[in-house]
């Protein structure tokens, strides 16, 4: 674990030795946790994948993306080594699409290109989703397992699939704060907000410790509710457990303080009842 990141989002997901590193998302959707609670054991599980220093290609031509090109090899379409780290294979994945999309064509053409590139992404995460996937079919009510498996798809960007395995976890296991959290943040990315709160509430009656769930709740009541006495409330909170987070940057911008200064911002100077923990 490591500093609180602007999504908190929760523990990485564990797997054997492979060719890329698996991280947090965050818009999460990467990532640290801080929370403490009975499953912070799982905190320790990291999934190592060997990283290159490889620097990625850039452009894309019309030949690579299209279908039965030569060479066609999923390194090829989008660029990048056999061992390219899992974050540069993301970002590799990012411009090719982008790519597919810009060059001319008809939209037939337009659609063959980014299935192409889809092609590719999933022939070199392939290993890594059998890895999680076995773990899961091996013990189908393991729900670290599961969790696992809804955070690979989350780090992938995949929020659907990522929520069908984390509400599985849930079930699982109605005390699992790290799926739970996680959970909310897929919520939240797709505009369910109502239920993302329910998931933070749930996180932080389970540990009211919780301060990655506080500080998620209470970036999703600033930018989605716009209640700034509730995000103040949760702030104060993460504070009055941990003080050191007083001076956090991120906290300090959710207080309404300016880094530099120190001062109050007019972001919350005037809600009612705002005070220095």
């Amino acid at each position: 674990p490591g500093a609180m990141s602007t999504a908190m989002p929760s523990v990485r997901a564990a797997a054997p030795a492979q060719r890329v590193t698996l991280r947090r998302p965050s818009n999460r959707v990467v990532q640290s946790s801080r929370c403490v609670s009975r499953h912070s054991s799982r905190r320790q599980a990291v999934v190592v994948f060997a990283q290159a220093a490889d620097k990625l290609n850039s452009g894309q031509t019309k030949s690579q993306l299209t279908a039965n090109a030569p060479g066609d090899t999923p390194e090829n379409v989008l660029r990048v080594s056999r061992g390219t780290s899992f974050e540069g294979l993301k970002s590799a994945y990012g411009l090719a699409l982008e790519a597919a999309e810009a060059l001319d064509g008809d939209d037939d053409e337009k659609v063959a290109r980014v299935t192409k590139v889809e092609w590719a992404f999933d022939c070199l995460i392939a290993e890594s989703r059998v890895f999680f996937t076995k773990s899961v079919e091996a013990a189908p009510n393991d729900a670290n397992a599961v969790f696992r498996l809804g955070n690979f798809y989350q780090t992938l960007g995949k929020l659907k699939e990522a929520e069908t395995e984390y509400r599985k976890a849930s079930v699982l296991d109605n005390t699992h704060v790290d799926a739970m959290n996680n959970l909310a943040l897929c919520l939240t990315q797709m505009n369910k907000i109502d239920e993302a709160e329910a998931y933070f509430l749930r996180c932080v009656e389970i540990d009211n410790k919780c301060v990655d769930a506080m500080f998620n709740w209470a970036t999703l009541k600033l930018e989605h509710r716009q209640d700034l006495d509730g995000c103040r409330v949760l702030i104060d909170q993460i504070v009055m457990i941990d003080p050191t987070l007083k001076e956090h940057k991120l906290v300090k911008a959710l207080r309404g303080e300016d880094e530099e200064t120190e001062e109050k911002t007019p972001f919350l100077k005037d809600v009612k009842g705002f005070r220095d923990v």
